[in-house]
């Protein structure tokens, strides 16, 4: 396949890699400390490990998934900071946290 063809379609040397993951807030999303643990997690967890991410949050829990500001650059040096970031909040639940992945294709 020619380059051109393999930067279209996110494959070989193009290809991009995400993670996903869930959790649950233990404590009630409508309160100011549910801002608090929001406001950590984009600066602590995802910023700080040079991440972006896109999600849900809500009563039943959220889901994420993320990858780097460069996704061909998604490490797992990233997805083992956040999954150790997450881990070590009292304050969170960890419903499952899937390995790295690429993220045009692999998902099902």
């Amino acid at each position: 396949m020619k380059k051109r063809l393999r930067k279209k379609f996110r494959v070989g040397e193009f290809q991009e890699l995400c993670f996903e993951f869930s959790f649950e807030y233990k404590g009630d999303v409508e309160s100011p400390e549910c801002e608090k643990f929001l406001h950590s997690f984009v600066e602590e967890c995802i910023e700080a490990n040079d991440l972006n991410c896109e999600g849900c949050f809500a009563d039943n829990g959220c889901n994420i998934s993320a990858r780097a500001t460069d996704p061909k650059q998604t490490s797992e040096a990233q997805r083992a900071a956040v999954k150790a970031w997450l881990e070590a909040r009292e304050d969170v639940e960890l419903k499952s946290f899937g390995e790295l992945e690429d993220a045009w294709y692999a998902r099902g």
